[in-house]
Order: structure tokens, then sequence, then C-alpha cells
């Protein structure tokens, strides 16, 4: 029996359905085990037991949501994240990342969830069966991010609340939200970092301020999809540069790597995150 991959499957089935209840009894089924052994081999291959495992993705969800929509009362989003007071998710979520809900909302530190306490593989699922596309251009909303990556959630959330403020629907569809990736976080000095966060939006609404107007070239595009954490998306894009760019007889046009999101993080957990990677040709 191939245990990884009996474990994987129940992985992806917890990120399909965190919103449901899910018992050892269960999820030992999913994975063809016995229970008396599952829980084991579960907190062996995570480093968390089944259920630390599933309160963190709940609870990084949870975090998401907190930024994302401010509106929305703490307890309902506890509520959603499975916890049944205000007082237990407020205690969980600052045992987590040292903040309570009310302090993170107000002034967001995402450093703590950077990382994550499990020990999957990081990478995310790389799919590398690369497709190439004719996309058709689009007008952007875009917020240009300067400096410090791990202030990227910041302009997230400037490019929300504008979006938020418009007299039309702005809200992001899948596939019409985008990231242009001029540099890599890993290699490049916090100060010189570039990229920009923009939504797709009609030709006839007016931009002003910090958010501005950029065009999507049409083109075709080298498209790969990169399944779980964005953390770690680098592993898809290098995937694509070092295995797929050598072979395919295919050169590069002058534009970065782009990203197109399809889910956002106050949406699902973290393993079910799809985003596409292009790379526009010549």
């Amino acid at each position: 029996m191939n245990y990884q991959h009996q474990l994987n499957k129940v992985i992806e089935y917890i990120g399909k359905h965190l919103d449901e209840e899910l018992t050892l009894t269960q999820l030992s089924r999913i994975a063809c085990f016995s229970k008396y052994h599952f829980h084991r081999l579960f907190t062996a291959y995570t480093g968390l037991s089944l259920q630390q495992y599933i309160r963190w993705l709940r609870l990084k969800r949870a975090a998401h949501q907190l930024i994302i929509d401010k509106d929305r009362s703490i307890i309902n989003i506890a509520i959603d994240a499975g916890f049944e007071s205000h007082e237990a998710f407020s205690r969980a979520f600052k045992q987590t990342c040292g903040m309570s809900p009310s302090e993170f909302r107000h002034e967001a530190s995402w450093h703590m969830w950077e990382q994550p306490p499990y020990s999957l593989p990081q990478q995310g699922e790389i799919t590398m069966n690369v497709t190439i596309k004719n996309i058709s251009a689009r007008r952007l909303a875009v917020i240009e991010h300067r400096g410090d990556p791990k202030r990227v959630g910041d302009s997230v959330n400037k490019l929300v609340n504008w979006a938020k403020a418009q007299p039309i629907s702005l809200k992001p569809v899948p596939g019409e939200a985008f990231g242009f990736a001029y540099d890599d976080p890993k290699s490049t000095p916090a100060t010189e970092f570039r990229f920009d966060l923009g939504i797709t939006v009609p030709e006839q609404l007016t931009l002003k301020g910090e958010v501005i107007e950029k065009r999507l070239p049409a083109g075709r595009y080298a498209v790969a999809m990169h399944k779980g954490s964005r953390d770690n998306i680098s592993d898809t894009i290098y995937a694509l540069y070092r295995d797929w760019l050598p072979n395919s007889g295919e050169e590069l046009a002058d534009l970065p790597c782009i990203f197109c999101y399809y889910n956002f993080d106050h949406e699902v957990a973290e393993t079910e995150l799809l985003t596409e990677c292009w790379l526009l040709l010549k």
C-alpha cells in the first residue's frame, strides 16, 4: 500500500469539506486504514494530530476572513471555523498567532501564518501538464505593491476596499484576478520587491488615486496550475522555467510571470487554492 498516496487522499478530502463535520472514523475509511492506526500515521506524516491540523486550516482561513470581510462579525467567522463561542475562537486564535481576532483585524501581522506548523510537503501539487492558451486582453484596476513582501496583504486590502466602494459590483470572479510577479521574494531585497495586484474592470469605469489602469496583453500564454499554498508557488514557476521551457521550442515575451487566481484564502482551505501561472510567449 502506498501510505503517502492514501494520506494525501485524506488531506485533499479535508480541504474540500472543511465546513463539514470530520470524524476519525470517516477519515480513516477514506484512507483505508484501521482507525486504531490511522491517527498515528496521520500525525507521523503531518506532525499534528488530526484535529490540530483541521483546526489550523480553519483558523488560517478565518484570519483571511477577518481582514477581507471587515463588516462581518467575529462570532459569525468563529462559527464558520467550527467554534461554538467567541471566547473559544479567540483563545485558539491567540494561541496560534499571538494576537486576538480583534487585534489581528485592527493590525494584521501575517508572519505567524507564513510557515504552517505541520510537516507536509510545502510545494503544493505541481501539475506540469503545461498548456498553451490564447488569452484575450483585459483592462485591469491595479494596486502596485512596492516594498516588503510581508505587507502584500495590506495592498490586497486596499484593492478589496476600493472595489467594495465602487457603484458597480467588482467582486473578483475566478480567473479575473491577477498578480504580476516581477520579483522572487526569496531572492529580492524587501525594499526592492515589486508585485502588482489587479482585477478585471469595464472600460467605462473611472480609476483614480492609488488604483491605476494597466493592460493584460492578449497573446499566447504557457499555463501551469499550482494547487495548494501560494507561499510556495515559486516551485511551480521554477519548474516551468527549468523543466518545460528548455524543451518547448518557445521563447518568452517581455512580461513578468502572471498569477491568475481561481479562488481565495478567505473562501477555501489553503490546500484547495488554485492558481494558474502564465508566461507570455512570443
